[in-house]
């Protein structure tokens, strides 16, 4: 090997090494800034403590137009050059201090952007405050979300807590520590503190229609809901779980979120080891305290149970093995007005017609459809017709007289029509034209079982004839609709039979 390659081969080493002993963070943090931002630090410095040292000025210099950095005097008399990089670094180790109880954070560790926590301004926000709004980060499956907890007491950190609670990712300490009314806790740097307050994360005086948790909801049972015909139109049959709590449940559907985990672990009937799938709805605010019986076999759901999140304080989840290969559709949560939460799950019987977007937008509220599929400022004339078919169509599923269900259904297919010819974009032409495919494929034969059963009940009732000609007229009417979009030439044969006797 050449001198040359064996020092390449030497540094290389080198900064594998260097790169696996020190973070990032440590060489991602820049050493200059803008002059703007420049002069803004050196004001925010200027008289406060620099390692228990006075700083008596602080001066902009720059490396060049757009490269500044800070010139310190000490009230020692010695003039240091500090880059922000430094600067940064100090701040982390509580070696910079500024005057009026302040401290210097910044909020990202690859920016010279900062700010100035008032520490004296935070501990009287937060010690008048009666609620706290957590809003949960990434990798929960909350993430995103905000939800409002009554707060029990702040404090600081225990000198033994100090240690257990060292550092978050960015090197920032932890400082403080808010007592939730639920029994959970947080633990809060002063770049939390800092963005918290910017954020409006504590609530001094709540209003009448704020929803404040604060005791957790506690398991009482699990009971079962038997299989039903949830949708006829695409012959999907739901199925569910009721978790019975201690009190009114004050959480709306979308904190309920769901997830499916696989785990590797040893099958109780072999002995072997196997990968095995698990649903697991989470519920936030929520405790078990003590055995709750579960479910050996609940439809295609194995070993239901409540099982406690130990990865986060006052959560539970309702678990239970699932084959993913016949879960297809996801779950779809209630929370009910007696205490308790529906978890439904469905099956579906003719696996060809299951659109998994299709079934989720049946699944939604009517007042919250607009909100979930469409970014308009304003309804446009396709989400009104299509809403509107939307709701035609759930009402015509809860209808037990089938005549007027059809009628229903039929009206749906108008409006459907209608939204499709307002439609501005393939996505909503896509989406009325699916749906009312759905119905097209279903309606022939709802019609024809209709058109026999009302011609045999006039065979055996007497009827007033001016009631039994409208009948006729309508039974028509929704034959010769069948006629248009009936696909098999049995049914085809079958409604102009009908058609005949009608005649």
């Amino acid at each position: 090997m050449s001198k040359q390659r064996q020092i390449c081969t030497v540094v290389g080493w080198l900064l594998l090494i260097s790169v696996s002993l020190f973070p990032k963070g440590i060489f991602a943090f820049p050493e200059y800034t803008s002059k703007l931002n420049a002069i803004k630090l050196a004001e925010t410095l200027d008289k406060g403590l620099y390692r228990d040292l006075r700083i008596s000025s602080v001066f902009v210099k720059n490396r060049t137009n757009d490269e500044h950095f800070l010139q310190a005097v000490l009230e020692d008399g010695s003039s240091q050059e500090w880059k922000l990089d430094q600067i940064y670094e100090w701040s982390l180790k509580d070696q910079l201090q500024l005057t009026g109880n302040r401290v210097l954070v910044f909020p990202s560790s690859e920016s010279t952007e900062f700010g100035i926590l008032d520490k004296n301004e935070f501990y009287r926000l937060v010690l008048t405050s009666q609620a706290y709004v957590k809003t949960y980060g990434e990798h929960d499956l909350l993430e995103g979300k905000r939800m409002t907890y009554g707060i029990r007491r702040f404090r600081m950190l225990h000198p033994g807590e100090e240690e257990q609670f060292a550092t978050d990712d960015q090197g920032n300490r932890f400082r403080y520590v808010l007592e939730l009314d639920n029994g959970g806790r947080e633990i809060f740097t002063y770049l939390d503190a800092y963005q918290l307050m910017n954020n409006g994360a504590f609530i001094q005086e709540p209003l009448e229609d704020d929803i404040i948790l604060s005791q957790p909801f506690l398991v009482r049972e699990l009971v079962v809901l038997p299989r039903q015909v949830e949708d006829e139109l695409r012959n999907i049959w739901r199925f569910g779980v009721e978790i019975i709590f201690d009190q009114n449940i004050s959480l709306t559907p979308d904190l309920i979120p769901y997830q499916i985990v696989e785990q590797n672990l040893r099958d109780p009937e072999t002995g072997l080891r196997k990968n095995q799938f698990f649903i697991q709805v989470m519920i936030p605010n929520a405790e078990k305290i003590r055995e709750i019986p579960g479910f050996r076999t609940l439809e295609y759901l194995q070993h239901v149970e409540v099982v406690t999140d130990v990865e986060h304080q006052q959560r539970i989840f309702l678990k239970a093995q699932i084959n993913p290969q016949i879960f297809e559709l996801p779950p779809f949560v209630e929370v009910t007005s007696n205490n308790s939460i529906v978890v439904n799950f469905f099956s579906v019987t003719d696996q060809s017609v299951t659109r998994r977007q299709q079934f989720l937008e049946s699944r939604i509220p009517i007042s919250g459809l607009q909100s979930a599929f469409f970014n308009y400022p304003q309804e446009t004339e396709f989400e009104r017709y299509y809403l509107q078919a939307v709701e035609q169509i759930r009402s015509a599923q809860r209808q037990s007289n089938l005549h007027l269900k059809i009628e229903t259904y039929l009206n749906a297919l108008d409006s459907l029509h209608e939204a499709a010819l307002q439609a501005q974009n393939d996505q909503e032409i896509a989406q009325a034209l699916l749906q009312r495919d759905t119905l097209l494929k279903t309606l022939p034969d709802l019609i024809i079982s209709n058109t026999q059963r009302k011609i045999l009940e006039s065979t055996q009732m007497e009827q007033d004839s001016i009631q039994m000609e409208e009948t006729r007229r309508q039974l028509l009417s929704h034959l010769d609709r069948a006629a248009d979009f009936a696909p098999q030439r049995e049914q085809q044969q079958k409604i102009a039979s009908l058609r005949n006797i009608l005649r």
